[in-house]
C-alpha cells in the first residue's frame, strides 16, 4: 500500500488504521508505516482526533434522505470549482464528510458532555509514535517485581504485568516524562529545574523527587497513588494541566475514571501500603548496621543481585538514612562511603573495595 499518496479522509476510511486507533492492533504494521512516510504524521494525527471524537457519538445510521441533505449542506460551503473536484473524487468527498462528522461529534461532545475518551497507557504511547518522539518500553513479565533504572537515576519497581515508558535520550537531558500501566513503586531522583511526570491513565502526577506507589491498570475504573515520602501535583489529564490535589507523605489520591472526580484520603492504612508494593515495607535507615545486612536489605527490596566481598567486608558497618533516595542514589552513596568501586549493568551491581572502617553516609 503507498501511503503518501494518502490524505486524512483516506485514513479515516481505512479500516485498519481505525482498528489501531481505536484498539492497537496491528501495531507493528502502523509503526513501520510512521516510519517510511514521516510527512504522513499530520494526516494520520488529524484522523486519528476524527475516529476518536466519533468514537464517543451514539451508533445511528443515515437513512437515504438524510444523507441527501447531508450532501447539499456540503455543497453550500462549496465553490462551484471545488464542486466539479468532488464530483470526480470520492477523496474529496470523503475529506468533507469526515470533517463535517468532526464537527459534528464536537458539537455533541460540547451539548452532550459525556466522559472523555481514556487516556490509557497504549493511546499515549501512539500519540508518541505519531509525534516522532522515541520512547523506551519496559515491560514486567515475570511473576515477581522487576526494578527498573530511569536515565535521571530514578527508580521503578514494576509489579507482574506492569510496563512503563520514558524518553530514548542518551543525554539525560529531554524530559522526564513516564507513561506507566499497572502497578509500580517509584523512587525519584530530585531535580529541581526538570520535574517528573508520570502519567497513569487519566491521571497526572507531577513531583520533583520523592517515593510514592501509582495503580493504573487500563481495565480499572479507579486509578491511585500513595505517597510515601515527599509531595507530589495530581492533576487530571482531559481537563488540562490544573492541579487539583496536592499531597505529603501518607496520603493517597483516587481517581475514578467514569467522572474524573478526585478523592484525597488523609492516612493510608498500613495493609494497603504492603499489597501496593513489598518493598515500601522494607526500611533503609541504618544506624552501625553491618554491610551485608545492608546489602541484604537492598536485595530483597529492590530484587537486585549485588556482588561484593564478603571476607573483605565482614566487619564493615553503616550508619545512613537512605529512605528518600533510589536505587542508584543509594548504591551510589554505600559505595563512596565504602571507598569502593561500583557497576550496575540492569539487575546486578559489583561493589569492589579494598576493605573498611565504620562508616556514616552523609547525604
Amino acid at each position: 500500500m503507498d501511503y503518501s499518496v494518502y490524505d486524512t479522509a483516506d485514513f479515516v476510511c481505512d479500516d485498519s488504521f481505525v482498528a489501531w486507533v481505536k484498539e492497537g492492533r496491528e501495531e507493528a504494521h502502523w509503526k513501520e508505516v510512521i516510519a517510511r512516510y514521516p510527512a504522513q504524521r499530520e494526516a494520520m494525527l488529524q484522523a486519528r482526533t476524527i475516529i476518536l471524537a466519533a468514537a464517543q457519538l451514539p451508533a445511528f445510521e443515515l437513512k437515504e434522505k438524510e444523507q441527501q441533505l447531508m450532501w447539499e449542506n456540503i455543497r453550500e460551503t462549496m465553490t462551484p470549482a471545488e464542486q466539479t473536484v468532488v464530483k470526480t473524487s470520492r477523496r474529496y468527498f470523503l475529506y468533507w464528510a469526515a470533517a463535517l462528522l468532526c464537527i459534528a461529534a464536537g458539537a455533541a461532545i460540547w451539548w452532550m458532555r459525556p466522559a472523555p475518551a481514556p487516556a490509557a497507557y497504549s493511546r499515549l504511547l501512539q500519540e508518541a509514535k505519531l509525534e516522532g518522539k522515541e520512547r523506551i518500553e519496559e515491560i514486567n513479565e515475570e511473576k515477581h517485581p522487576r526494578t527498573v533504572s530511569l536515565p535521571d537515576g530514578s527508580s521503578v519497581i514494576l509489579q507482574p504485568g506492569a510496563r512503563i515508558s520514558y524518553p530514548a535520550c542518551p543525554d539525560h537531558k529531554c524530559s522526564r516524562e513516564v507513561y506507566l500501566s499497572g502497578a509500580a513503586f517509584f523512587e525519584v531522583s530530585r531535580n529541581t529545574m526538570q520535574p517528573f511526570i508520570v502519567y497513569a491513565n487519566e491521571m497526572v502526577i507531577n513531583v520533583l523527587g520523592t517515593s510514592f506507589n501509582v495503580k493504573a491498570y487500563e481495565q480499572d475504573s479507579l486509578v491511585e497513588v500513595h505517597v510515601r515520602t515527599g509531595k507530589i501535583a495530581v492533576s487530571v489529564k482531559p481537563l488540562g494541566n490544573k492541579v487539583v490535589a496536592n499531597l505529603s507523605a501518607n496520603q493517597q489520591a483516587v481517581l475514578t475514571r467514569s467522572t474524573l472526580a478526585v478523592a484525597v484520603l488523609q492516612t493510608i492504612p498500613q495493609v494497603n501500603t504492603r499489597k501496593m508494593d513489598e518493598a515500601t515495607v522494607y526500611s533503609f535507615e541504618f544506624s552501625d548496621t553491618p554491610v551485608d545486612s545492608v546489602m541484604t536489605t537492598i536485595e530483597n527490596a529492590y530484587g537486585v543481585r549485588i556482588h561484593y566481598d564478603e571476607v573483605l567486608l565482614a566487619d564493615c558497618r553503616l550508619t545512613a538514612s537512605l529512605t528518600d533516595e533510589p536505587l542508584i542514589e543509594k548504591i551510589r552513596l554505600i559505595c563512596k562511603a565504602l571507598e569502593a568501586g561500583c557497576i550496575i549493568e540492569g539487575d546486578e551491581i559489583t561493589l569492589t573495595a579494598k576493605g573498611c572502617r565504620p562508616n556514616v553516609i552523609e547525604n
